[in-house]
């Protein structure tokens, strides 16, 4: 039996925090250490929090998306990311994937009401629409049905401000969605850390990750061209037969020399 999913307003509780998970990233990226990171965020609030429990719920937020098992590379080699010498948006969409996949509900309405969406001739969404989906959706799931209207609207909003953080959705108050196009950096990062994990082309194709990263075909290809460009690995391909071979020995040394 599959395991029931349960959704939380983890979107309210903690926020967004864009700014604030980069900076505690880079703060482990000096330290080394999570305890230490959070002794600093108490001791010089250097996230400029005006509470201890605004303080507590970013501390939460940050556990939840990169302390957490999610699949993807650890917190220390994200943090590497964070303050190696690539683009803002790079960076930015390095976090993506752990914004995602560490909230079910944020996870389940990106595929319904966003991947869905995409390819329509104008491609839109609303708060409105966010909420009447949290409505419907609560028929199901108890623990939303529970959720006040004024959690469920506060939670819709969020979610739109969070595309827009993402660049997936044009700035307030437009409500275009906007389809998402990978840069080489993070398409390398979790490209060689799925490579260490299994060893193959195929097996690696076929994560969910690509999905949610809305890469097609055509920009998969161009981004394993670029990554040979750069010296990052040896790609050849030749209808399915495909050579593939990481010019570095593990992730870490590619964060380290590859993009020096």
């Amino acid at each position: 039996m599959a395991e029931r999913i349960e959704f939380r307003a983890h979107l309210q509780r903690g926020g967004i925090g864009l700014r604030e998970m980069q900076r505690l990233l880079e703060a482990y990226a000096e330290h080394g250490d999570w305890g230490r990171v959070r002794e600093l965020v108490r001791q010089e609030n250097f996230l400029g929090k005006t509470s201890d429990y605004a303080i507590s719920a970013v501390l939460k937020a940050f556990r939840r998306r990169f302390i957490s098992d999610l699949g993807l590379p650890p917190v220390d080699l994200v943090a590497q990311m964070m303050v190696s010498k690539i683009s803002q948006l790079a960076k930015v969409q390095t976090l993506l994937p752990y914004y995602l996949l560490s909230d079910p509900l944020i996870r389940h309405c990106y595929h319904e009401l966003v991947l869905k969406r995409l390819n329509s001739e104008r491609p839109t969404l609303t708060s409105a629409e966010v909420h009447e989906y949290l409505t419907v959706l609560g028929e199901k799931h108890g623990e939303l049905a529970r959720w006040s209207d004024y959690l469920r609207r506060r939670w819709a909003r969020a979610f739109l401000t969070l595309l827009r953080h993402f660049g997936l959705m044009e700035p307030h108050p437009r409500t275009k969605l906007q389809k998402l196009w990978l840069l080489p950096e993070p398409f390398g990062f979790f490209y060689l850390w799925f490579w260490e994990r299994n060893g193959s082309f195929w097996r690696v194709r076929q994560e969910e990750l690509w999905v949610l990263l809305q890469l097609d075909e055509k920009r998969w290809e161009e981004l394993l061209s670029e990554g040979q460009l750069r010296g990052w690995w040896v790609y050849q391909r030749s209808g399915d037969i495909v050579q593939f071979r990481p010019a570095y020995n593990d992730l870490e040394e590619w964060l380290r020399d590859g993009l020096a």
